[in-house]
């Protein structure tokens, strides 16, 4: 541009670009001061800027400089916000040491895992993740100043993969940091973030990356570690930023320094995919954990899928109403005569609609975000007719039951929840479930497997684990050489002996 042909409202434009690039102009309080006094300065127009005027000659002179200066430091400005970003958040930071129990291998197993956390709250609470401290027996978190401080299990929720953790800062001389919650809500694909956390033990470690979508949908049937469903009330936001075991429960930071999300999923062989929830989904969950020690959700017993693809043939509109594929036996729903085909077109009268899987996980919220006895009505569609069912909603409960190891006979077992129900496709909770079988022991060359159910022991019928657990100790005490353990296993009822070698306390021998 030449400067005989420059108009005022370009030098308007100019001057106001150059005053919004407030990390340049504060690092340069003289290119400052020349800005506002040209903005204050010009008045007319057509006077002030006309070719020969000598004033409009320096005064474009200056512009075009501090332009060329501002549009040279422009290109380190990214950097700089990245530097903000981390210097808000990495303080925050926590190196988690959890020591686990683990069932899987039918013994108690006692393990040290590494993951990550944010602090978010001045009395000591930490986010991260429920498969990093969920089951965890003693957690040390390592702070910043790389002080280890012991940290306590506040609560969890598996369903979303989120715990909260609080330091315990009684013997800790040093100042924490509190890093700050922002919104998922307002993300964009290709935004650029930062995720912190332990990548393999790595502690402190930052790495960068976009949003590569901020809606991805996981199946349900998606299992922790520790067996619980997840996935189900939330949608995932995923990122190229590099995300590895031990960055489990990190935030994910946007360039204002702001948490936008907590570090979750990896994709093993896989590059440049990592997964994180929402920080709007963390917010309401940590929450609850702090005030009430849980997440308690509503439940009506349905199953439901995207009507994509389907509108036609169940007469609804393109975008209208939730599908039901599946009721769970005994459920509010069964109990009320809701079935498999239904459409689901408003809840108390507000429509909802899951055309597509990424709409699934809000539709189960809402009726998760009604208290536990809550009578609500539904408009249904069924073959062309219109009906409403009035339905009162019951508390979901926990989704796992406790742990019991049986050293003597060489598993282990779980109390039977209603949510272990309906995944394992049960009848009911009676009995418990075998989690796992430890090789070359009695209970192993019986046949006994993970995943049956057992419902008597030597002819005594078990409702539940406080009754396993009598019968164990009991028949341990008396020194039973021969245990009998009648089992579901996929329907079918079968009976398994387990012979224990009382020769050597704790050795077996096959039928």
């Amino acid at each position: 541009m030449l400067i005989g042909e420059t108009t005022g409202g370009e030098w308007d434009k100019l001057l106001a670009d150059l005053l919004r690039e407030d990390y340049i102009l504060t690092k340069r309080p003289l290119l400052r001061g020349i800005c506002e006094l040209l903005a204050g300065w010009r008045v007319e127009p057509k006077e002030r800027f006309v070719q020969g005027d000598l004033m409009t000659r320096i005064v474009c002179t200056l512009l075009l400089t501090a332009a060329t200066v501002v549009g040279q430091s422009s290109a380190d400005l990214p950097q700089q916000r990245i530097y903000r970003a981390r210097d808000r958040v990495l303080p925050a930071l926590v190196h988690i040491q959890p020591v686990i129990k683990d069932y899987r291998t039918g013994e108690l197993k006692k393990q040290s895992v590494i993951g990550s956390g944010v602090i978010f709250s001045s009395e000591g609470y930490v986010v991260t993740n429920y498969h990093v401290a969920g089951k965890a027996e003693r957690i040390i978190c390592t702070l910043s100043d790389k002080e280890q401080v012991p940290a306590v299990f506040v609560g969890g929720d598996p369903s979303t993969d989120l715990a909260v953790l609080r330091l315990k800062l009684e013997d800790y001389h040093g100042s924490i940091h509190v890093a700050e919650f922002g919104t998922s809500e307002a993300i964009e694909v290709g935004q650029q973030v930062l995720a912190m956390g332990s990548p393999l033990s790595l502690s402190r470690s930052v790495s960068a990356g976009v949003i590569s979508t901020k809606d991805r949908y996981f199946s349900a049937d998606y299992r922790l570690p520790s067996g619980e469903r997840t996935g189900k009330y939330n949608l995932w936001i995923q990122t190229d930023a590099a995300i590895n075991p031990g960055n489990s429960g990190g935030p994910l930071v946007d360039l204002d320094g702001r948490v936008i999300g907590i570090n979750s999923r990896a994709t093993f062989m896989a590059n440049n995919l990592g997964f994180a929830i929402p920080i709007d989904v963390a917010k309401t969950i940590t929450d609850a954990v702090i005030t009430d020690g849980k997440v308690v959700r509503s439940w009506i017993g349905v199953e439901c899928q995207a009507l994509q693809e389907l509108e036609s043939w169940f007469g609804t509109g393109r975008n209208e109403g939730v599908l039901i594929a599946s009721v769970v036996p005994g459920s509010p729903a069964n109990k009320n005569f809701l079935q498999a085909g239904d459409v689901i077109l408003a809840i108390d009268g507000s429509p909802v609609s899951a055309r597509f899987v990424e709409e699934l996980p809000a539709f189960y919220g809402q009726i998760a975000s009604y208290e536990p006895g809550t009578e609500i009505t539904l408009q249904v569609l069924r073959a062309d007719e219109e009906y409403e069912f009035t339905i009162r909603t019951e508390e979901l409960g926990d989704l796992q039951g406790e742990d019991f190891e049986c050293a003597e006979w060489g598993f282990t077992v779980k109390a039977i929840t209603q949510q272990m129900q309906i995944d394992n496709l049960l009848d009911d909770t009676i009995g418990v479930f075998v989690t796992g079988v430890k090789r070359a022991m009695g209970a192993s060359p019986s046949g006994l497997r993970p995943g049956d159910v057992i419902s008597s022991v030597n002819r005594t019928r078990v409702a539940g684990l406080t009754e396993f657990v009598q019968q164990y100790n009991e028949l341990v005490a008396s020194e039973t050489r021969t245990v009998v353990l009648r089992i579901n296993r996929s329907g079918a009822m079968r009976f398994h002996a387990i012979k224990v070698d009382s020769r050597e306390e704790g050795s077996y021998s096959e039928d």
